[in-house]
């Protein structure tokens, strides 16, 4: 049986599960309003895949991961808008953002391709090129403008009317050309997961930028990583205008009554898993919709027919990526880039085999004198690196191999530099929500009150990757309120 959590520790009017940027968000937004809340976070810190990790005395950020812009601009996007919500400061920098292409008929040298926002949809011509060796015939670039000029004219609101379609199926009903059809069909790298298995809706959405912004902007924290830069300064925003922070509980299972949200059970992980209750008339889910589920916290009896199957088609995009650290004895790879996509020609045509990270992409890390720190982000969605969950291990260290081989091949001496590593293995980004399903998941269960969702695994249509944690922020904080509110 539960006990009840004595003291001030078990009534609130909004509980949130997760500690990560979605949780920390929503709470730091309700928090502000004056709203008492709770975030429930099963490990002894916050963070989620923000959070820093020791690395050789380095903190490094324990998923590699970069921020992006759809808008053209950092201060257009979500994080930035919600920091100047909050009167924090949020200093950034803009991160160059390539693809290499590497050969071993080539050693010590790789080809770039770096997208230029003044060229906009016609990016595309130049990563034809880049892919195929040639230049894109007339007809294909039609093609490609065409499809640029489609998505521009889709509204929001119309793309999530095709959040049922697969990019396969809509590349082929809708693009005549056969070689503007085979360098789309082979943009999965680009997208983060094989076209066969995202939805129509969700890309449209993203190319729309291309003709409206020019090209995705990435950038990241000015100074330090993202722990520094964007999870401690929540943290204390949070804790100071009265939100708890209860660490060290796993949450088992959101408590439902007669269609309503009701609190939580959780288990104490320091006190021998012993269960409690913490009660409150609202609930946000700000860890992924489909791993809740899978780990019946919420139970599959509370979803809708098409919730049900929308959490059924992300779970099969739920995969691991992996975050590779390596400490070099000297400086080997050129600082001037800070993230690159690596494709190795050797396969027969240009195979992304992952990202290199160093030089203006990490920032002051502690780096040994002499020494050089360089990061990896392998994906586990593409065919040729899924680790699946539980992640295979043989699978992650072919993945990584290849990895390195295309590394060596640009900087000669890579392998034997390497003075230490270490790898994280951690759930993608987003990228679930960009299956194809019946109908997109919003921030609100539409059969139980009280009962939202944070985070980053709803709505596919919106912006990309982490960044969409602060967009849902603000209409969660608005919801809630009334909802709060109709209880009085």
């Amino acid at each position: 049986m539960a006990q009840k959590s004595k003291g001030k520790g078990n009534d609130f009017e909004v509980i949130i599960i997760g500690g990560g940027p979605g949780g920390l968000a929503v709470g730091s937004m309700l928090a502000k309003e004056g709203v008492s809340s709770a975030i429930i976070e099963k490990n002894s810190t916050l963070g989620g895949r923000y959070r820093s990790v020791d690395f050789c005395g380095a903190r490094v950020d324990c998923a590699v991961h970069f921020l992006v812009s759809l808008e053209g601009a950092a201060e257009k996007s979500y994080m930035y808008k919600f920091f100047s919500d909050l009167s924090l400061p949020l200093e950034y920098k803009i991160i160059p953002w390539s693809m290499g292409r590497v050969t071993k008929e080539k050693p010590g040298k790789i080809d770039f391709l770096a997208m230029d926002p003044k060229l906009g949809a016609a990016n595309f011509f130049a990563f034809f090129a880049f892919a195929a060796g040639v230049e894109p015939e007339d007809s294909t670039k039609k093609e490609l403008l065409k499809m640029a000029d489609i998505c521009e004219d889709m509204s929001e609101e119309e793309c999530r009317k095709v959040v049922n379609v697969p990019f396969s199926d809509w590349i082929e009903k809708n693009v005549e050309d056969p070689m503007a059809k085979l360098v789309i069909q082979n943009m999965g790298p680009i997208i983060g997961a094989p076209v066969t298995e995202v939805n129509f809706g969700m890309v449209a959405n993203s190319w729309r930028t291309f003709n409206i912004s020019g090209a995705p902007l990435i950038w990241y924290p000015k100074n330090g990583n993202l722990q520094n830069a964007v999870i401690d300064p929540l943290t204390k925003y949070y804790t100071s205008h009265g939100g708890k922070v209860i660490t060290n509980r796993t949450v088992r299972s959101i408590i439902i009554e007669k269609g309503k949200a009701k609190g939580v059970r959780v288990s104490n992980d320091q006190n021998n898993s012993m269960l409690e209750e913490y009660s409150a008339p609202v609930v946000v889910c700000a860890v992924p919709i489909h791993e809740a589920v899978s780990k019946n916290v919420l139970g599959r009896q509370f979803l809708t027919k098409d919730w049900a199957e929308a959490v059924k088609q992300y779970e099969k995009l739920s995969v691991y990526d992996l975050s590779g650290f390596y400490l070099l004895r000297k400086h080997v790879i050129s600082s001037a880039r800070g993230w690159v996509h690596i494709f190795d020609t050797d396969y027969g045509i240009p195979t992304y085999v992952g990202d290199v990270c160093s030089g203006s992409f990490i920032n002051s890390v502690n780096e040994p004198p002499g020494k050089q720190l360089v990061c990896a982000m392998i994906p586990g969605t593409l065919e040729e690196t899924n680790f699946g969950i539980p992640a295979r291990w043989d699978k992650v260290m072919e993945a990584e191999k290849r990895w390195k081989d295309a590394v060596e091949k640009a900087f000669p001496g890579f392998n034997k530099a390497i003075e230490h590593e270490g790898r994280n293995l951690q759930l993608n980004f987003s990228r679930y929500a960009y299956a194809v399903v019946p109908k997109e998941i919003d921030i609100q269960s539409p059969n139980i009150k009280g009962l939202y969702f944070g985070g980053d695994s709803i709505r596919s249509i919106g912006t990309p990757m982490s960044d969409k944690c602060f967009q849902l922020a603000f209409p969660i904080c608005e919801r809630v309120l009334d909802y709060l509110s109709s209880l009085k």
